[in-house]
């Protein structure tokens, strides 16, 4: 159901001709391009690559129309990797995308959009720090893989959802 959603830019984040498995989707390296071009890739991309928990990040300005390329490589000759974090040189939005992630955020906030793939307790601390350091949220939905999006008021109506949903077994 989540990838329903982005059929746009989900077709535009394959190379001509790619076959994927629809579970090979949710990979860093994969989601990676799709949640991209969903929130746009006019503009040159800055990608910072975490390899492994405690490493020093790497960064790379990617031009557009190289990111998809770019991302099917890596998911061939590279390990996964234990964050990726990208954004448009312009600002707008970030897209933060860790291995083995549970919990998805969107967020609209002070005219940029956060997307979030985040493991749980990693998600909670966001939406805690989120709540204590930037405005309201214009818009805002909290998920969890599998799930239909809920849409929260504000920061901590989505930190009891997932706190509820986590509770509940989910």
């Amino acid at each position: 159901p989540a990838l329903a959603h982005f059929k746009t830019a989900l077709l535009q984040a394959l190379e001509d001709g790619e076959r994927v498995e629809a579970r090979a989707l949710l990979s860093p390296w994969r989601v990676l391009p799709l949640l991209g071009h969903a929130l746009g890739v006019e503009a040159p991309l800055v990608l910072t690559i975490y390899a492994r928990e405690g490493d020093e990040p790497r960064r790379y300005l990617v031009p557009p129309g190289d990111l998809t390329p770019y991302s099917a490589w890596a998911s061939k000759n590279s390990p996964p990797p234990w964050r990726l974090h990208l954004f448009p040189t312009t600002g707008g939005w970030a897209l933060d995308v860790r291995g083995g992630w549970e919990v998805a955020v969107e967020a609209l906030a002070g005219r940029t959009r956060y997307l979030l793939l985040l493991p749980g307790p990693e998600a909670r601390a966001w939406l805690e720090a989120a709540g204590k350091g930037l405005v309201r949220p214009e818009e805002l939905s909290v998920w969890r893989r599998g799930e239909t999006p809920f849409t929260a008021k504000g920061w901590d109506e989505a930190l009891a959802r997932l706190e509820e949903v986590a509770h509940a077994g989910g």
